[in-house]
């Protein structure tokens, strides 16, 4: 149990954004339904972002250096 004092309690707002896109969806339904068609009121992913050339890239090689233990651990830390 909490106990908090009146002046702090604010109302949630996580509905916010539902009201409104639950009224559309109810008229829209209604629409759809008085033309005989089917609707989905489900909220779709938005799409991956299209594709675009990189211009002017310069590719350069990169060698490994070779790992040498004995001179490493005489450096110390």
């Amino acid at each position: 149990m909490i106990h908090v004092r009146v002046e702090h309690v604010q109302p949630s707002r996580c509905t916010e954004e539902l009201k409104p896109r639950k009224i559309k969806n109810d008229e829209l339904k209604a629409e759809e339904k008085a033309r005989g068609e089917v609707f989905s009121t489900k909220r779709q992913p938005e799409g991956p972002k299209p594709i675009f050339m990189v211009e002017s890239a310069t590719l350069e090689t990169i060698t490994p250096s070779p790992y040498d233990v004995v001179n490493d651990l005489k450096g110390g830390y």
